[in-house]
């Protein structure tokens, strides 16, 4: 179960959301009610949503139009703007005022602060990249938006930004570097305001399937929970994370009166399987409290976006468990690393699995995408260069749209379906009712003890993955935490007082802001310049940082250990031979060093400095500096040993500096086997296993090269830096 965030274009970004809207018997989408819901083909209409739509004048639940979206996602005004000028043109030209004023008093009663600056889209080098990209297909006889393999659509780029370079310039280009600068600048779109924010709700794969095969009953229980789950979440955001700014570069963050947002409910995946998720298309245009049409402080919200992630997931799981005693519990054979994935219980995984072909086929591509970032970069994508992945893949995997179909039609396919998957009918039949038939064990309140322990547990996790966090993400582990341990009317409470307690200076240290310690005067906040929660409007919501006394301590042992000095240096001659020599290195033909990691080579075979570090973007070269450093140092008798964070982050680190290299986690479990805590473990061997050789070999002539070490918690850096300057 998840939710995620993602920008709406002003313009025609909205489109999207009304595309597969169902019409009322007619080809026109728009505010029409359905005649009959399930025979209709497509998606149901859009609802208003939100606290902040009392001050355009409409209702939650109302319908939302074509013509409401245009306006209001498409140019930034109020989404009965054209009733309205009509309204005030008529009444301004009966008072007789002049054509031209009476469009302008128009036009200003329709505005909610400055229009969306909107672009035209329209770039010539991508549409001619995707015409080519069509005709070769075509030659193919594949469809025409199948998905083009990246080498064959890079030689397609360069073959029309030759053709167009030659066209604009009068001569073809003098080499690859100018044919790629000229490739960026005409290939990025053009800008546009950012007209709305697309929250997007989803459950986990066991909900969706069984409200695709229940009867009609408790399919509609089933959407009833997730709606209600998704009100809980968007309250909860509404509460903590909508306002705006003001002021020179928006120094001040203020109050506004809530969010104006449009709700689209969406039944199936691009593959036609059950998918039941929700869009609330958030508008950036929000009222203060004064009466000022501003944007949303945008900030706010993606910062507590995985909080209302978590307080989605609690929630539906307390609404289908007291609404249809549904159980949950954890998806055997996931990835120990991640968090885990809980599903109904009784919903079988071959069923789950073949409704997710298309998580699927990203996750498949995926892999490809960062295995190839990998080869060319030299390390694991992070989480932003990931992210960038996971767009890319979906993009390049997602099949042709299907014909619209009612629920009825869909019902009736996926319950063929689900059949087929589980041998027959009876069995489908047998499934559900076995499902239905789970019984969640019963709930009771939490103890003061239970609590303290409880808000323990959410500190170490947190400051385990951080040095620092803040109240957001304390509330998101809690969440996490007391899963599965409430029922719905405890939640709120208790939730409450295990942040209270994680929070409490008994465990953990807040970190004070240097002004008001400088100026004490500073702490009082005279009422003009508060928020309702008496916070000034100088300061941003929820930023307030924690940590704890033992990640203190942690961290002033690493600087310690980061100023011991003594460490083996190389000559200069090991140096230069070693460049010297890869510069000969017929494979390296064309790939010189450049000064910057030359440099970096210098610096670490020459630092008495027991930890060196360099940081560079992706692509600088780090890795082969890396390389030629390991063979100066093998030149003078020393050893390599490379160290990662993953297992996928070794291998790439290895072939690079054909050394040995293994994971960071591996090292620091051997070490934790032979402490005299841990060496009587239950097997109860008198003598701990034997070291493995690489481990004994390391010594003071070891040259330790760690990949992305920033990656590592703090107490196993810690663990791995004591350990390595002991040797």
């Amino acid at each position: 179960m998840t939710a995620t965030l993602h920008k709406v274009l002003a313009g025609n970004g909205y489109l999207y959301y009304l595309r597969q809207v169902a019409a009322d018997d007619s080809t026109d989408r728009g505010p029409g009610t359905l005649a009959d819901y399930y025979s209709a083909r497509g998606e149901s209409p859009g609802r208003w949503h939100g606290s902040g739509l009392s001050a355009l004048g409409l209702a939650a639940g109302n319908v939302v139009t074509e013509v409401q979206m245009k306006s209001l996602f498409g140019e930034g005004r109020h989404p009965n703007a054209d009733a309205i000028e009509t309204e005030v043109i008529d009444r301004e030209i009966a008072a007789g005022a002049k054509p031209k004023n009476a469009l302008r008093a128009a036009s200003k009663a329709t505005r909610l602060g400055r229009p969306f600056r909107v672009y035209n889209g329209d770039n010539e080098f991508r549409e001619r990249c995707g015409t080519a990209f069509a005709e070769h297909n075509a030659a193919q006889g594949l469809p025409r938006s199948a998905a083009v393999p990246d080498d064959t659509r890079a030689r397609i780029r360069s073959r029309v930004a030759t053709t167009m370079f030659t066209e604009t310039i009068g001569r073809a280009p003098l080499d690859a570097r100018e044919l790629s600068g000229w490739v960026a600048r005409n290939s990025r779109p053009h800008s546009a305001a950012v007209a709305g924010f697309d929250i997007t709700f989803s459950p986990v794969k066991s909900v969706s399937a069984l409200w695709a095969i229940a009867p009609k009953a408790v399919s509609n229980t089933i959407a009833a929970a997730h709606d209600k789950a998704i009100d809980d979440a968007v309250a909860w955001l509404e509460q903590h994370a909508i306002f705006s700014r003001l002021g020179a570069n928006g120094v001040r963050q203020v109050d506004v009166e809530g969010i104006i947002a449009a709700r689209f409910v969406h039944r199936e995946s691009r593959c036609g399987d059950p998918d039941l998720h929700t869009h609330l298309l958030i508008a950036n245009r929000v009222r203060t409290l004064d009466g000022r049409w501003l944007t949303l402080d945008a900030a706010v919200i993606y910062r507590l976006m995985v909080t209302v992630s978590e307080i989605y997931n609690t929630r539906l799981e307390h609404h289908l468990e007291y609404d249809l005693a549904l159980s949950f519990s954890e998806r055997p054979g996931t990835d120990p690393s991640k968090r885990p994935i809980r599903e109904i219980d009784g919903v079988p995984l071959v069923l789950i699995e073949y409704w997710s072909r298309r998580d699927a086929a990203i996750t498949a591509r995926l892999g490809v995408l960062a295995a190839r970032f990998d080869r060319e970069v030299g390390r694991e994508p992070m989480p932003k260069e990931m992210f960038a992945l996971t767009e890319r893949a979906t993009l390049e995997t997602r099949p042709a749209r299907h014909r619209s179909r009612s629920w009825t039609e869909q019902r009736a396919y996926w319950r063929r379906q689900a059949e087929t998957v589980l041998g027959s009918p009876e069995l489908l039949s047998n499934t559900v009712s076995a499902v239905l038939s789970h019984k969640p064990a019963p709930r009771r309140g939490l103890t003061s003890t239970e609590i303290a322990d409880i808000g323990r547990r959410v500190v170490a996790t947190v400051s385990t993955e951080r040095s620092s966090w803040q109240w957001h993400h304390v509330r998101a582990e809690a969440e996490r935490q007391l899963r599965g341990l409430l029922n719905r009317d405890q939640w709120a409470t208790t939730v409450e007082a295990v942040v209270a307690e994680a929070l409490s200076p008994v465990h953990v240290v807040a970190r004070g802001d240097p002004d008001i310690t400088a100026e004490p005067v500073l702490a009082e906040i005279p009422p003009i310049y508060q928020r309702a929660d008496h916070t000034s409007v100088y300061t941003s919501a929820v930023t307030q940082t924690y940590t704890t006394i033992h990640r203190l301590g942690t961290t002033q042992r690493l600087i310690e250990l980061s100023l011991r000095i003594g460490a083996h240096t190389l000559t200069d001659r090991d140096v230069d031979t070693a460049i010297r020599a890869y510069h000969r290195d017929p494979a390296n033909t064309g790939r010189r060093l450049n000064a910057g990691q030359v440099a970096v080579i210098t610096d670490f075979a020459r630092s008495p400095w027991f930890i060196t570090t360099t940081n560079a973007p992706a692509g600088a070269g780090k890795t082969t500096a890396m390389r030629v450093l390991a063979d100066a140092w093998r030149t003078d008798g020393g050893t390599i040993l490379g160290l990662a964070p993953t297992a996928a982050a070794a291998a790439v680190l290895g072939e690079a500096i054909h050394a040995r290299t293994e994971t960071v986690d591996k090292l620091l479990d051997i070490l934790r086997k032979h402490s005299p805590t841990t060496m009587h473990s239950a097997d109860d061997r008198p003598f701990p296993p034997s070291l493995p050789q690489w481990a004994l070999d390391i010594d003071a002539h070891t040259l330790v090269i760690i990949d992305e070490h920033v990656r590592l918690g703090d107490d196993k850096r810690l663990q791995l830096f004591e350990f390595l300057l002991t040797r």
